[in-house]
């Protein structure tokens, strides 16, 4: 089947319907042939499918497509995104804190209004976000001839595949995020109790202790590392745990267990927004040193060990579509165009 990334996909017409039957090849291991068939040539198959689009045609009711079973849609963001949710509740008291989540994606922590330093900053967090930031499986979809074939590993723990799910559950990380939780939740303790405009504060450090915002719970971790369903096929996802909020902010998105210590404590915005924004700016930072920029270092590492160079994925698909165009047959010359 042809590797399409899911923005060239969206941009398909009838996307859905196209997503529907790759998935029912790829579920019943079907080997389809394309035969090309003259028009009025009385083929049997040929004239029933005529016979459909043509009934087609005059359906008033719209195509639906439930789309949410299965993964590999072009809307599986979608069902990435109900994952995390609690089940049992309402939308809205969900993990994700989505106004503060468009504010932190849109924050510019640069002096000037547009620059290719802003771009970037903002492509990697839309990227993280979405969960698509090239991690290994997602190269490897881009990059088929590129990347070697099966699962490509995690260059940090060698064990689980390397998928954007996966930084936050990474073995190799846990002992530096945990350090790493207990710093900010002292630090938020201070920041709260020494800058808030609350007349209730008696509760301050209690309530921070009692978050899951800053507990590493390997327990849940390892439970998350387990494939989801582990006789189907290799759509399989890795679930980010709900019982592991900071897990999140590696995607850039806010949890409602951070932002609610905001909203409890401080009733202006502006001192809200202020505040919040400067602690995420710190934390996700650091955050991102441990996780992120150590998987990158070792990555390269072994990218490089395979000869995978940046001027090689640069210019793949270029040298792709000139080796598929020498591949095609070679135009009938005795053919002319009449004058």
């Amino acid at each position: 089947m042809p590797t399409i990334s899911p923005r060239r996909r969206l941009k398909q017409n009838n996307f859905l319907i196209w997503d529907l039957i790759f998935w029912i090849i790829a579920h019943n291991k079907l080997t389809i042939q394309l035969l090309k068939v003259k028009a009025h040539s009385n083929n049997k198959y040929n004239d029933i499918a005529d016979d459909l689009v043509k009934q087609g045609r005059y359906i008033s009711d719209p195509i639906l497509i439930n789309h949410k079973f299965f993964h590999q849609s072009s809307l599986g963001l979608i069902n990435l995104y109900n994952n995390i949710y609690i089940v049992d509740r309402n939308i809205k008291h969900g993990l994700i804190d989505w106004d503060y989540t468009k504010k932190w994606i849109n924050y510019n922590p640069l002096d000037s209004p547009t620059s290719e330093k802003l771009r970037n900053i903002q492509v990697d967090k839309v990227k993280k976000a979405t969960f698509n930031y090239p991690t290994g499986n997602i190269l490897q979809r881009n990059y088929p001839d590129l990347y070697p074939l099966g699962r490509i590993k995690c260059t940090n723990c060698n064990t689980y595949e390397d998928s954007n799910a996966h930084i936050g559950l990474c073995p190799k990380h846990r002992t530096f995020i945990s350090s790493l939780l207990e710093k900010y939740k002292i630090k938020l303790i201070e920041l709260i109790r020494n800058n808030n405009d609350s007349s209730f504060t008696f509760d301050i450090e209690s309530s921070i202790n009692a978050s899951n915002m800053f507990k590493l719970l390997p327990d849940i971790l390892n439970l998350a590392l387990l494939p989801d369903e582990p006789s189907s096929n290799s759509s399989n996802l890795t679930i980010v745990p709900c019982e592991q909020p900071w897990i999140l902010l590696l995607h850039h998105l806010i949890p409602i267990d951070l932002s609610t210590f905001f909203y409890s404590y401080y009733s202006k915005k502006c001192d809200r927004d202020r505040y919040f924004i400067k602690f995420l700016s710190d934390f996700t930072t650091e955050l991102k040193i441990l996780t992120w920029s150590s998987r990158s270092l070792s990555f390269k590492r072994w990218e490089k060990s395979l000869n995978i160079t940046s001027k090689k994925k640069k210019n793949y698909h270029h040298l792709r579509l000139s080796s598929r165009q020498t591949l095609l047959p070679p135009t009938d010359l005795n053919r002319r165009i009449p004058t």
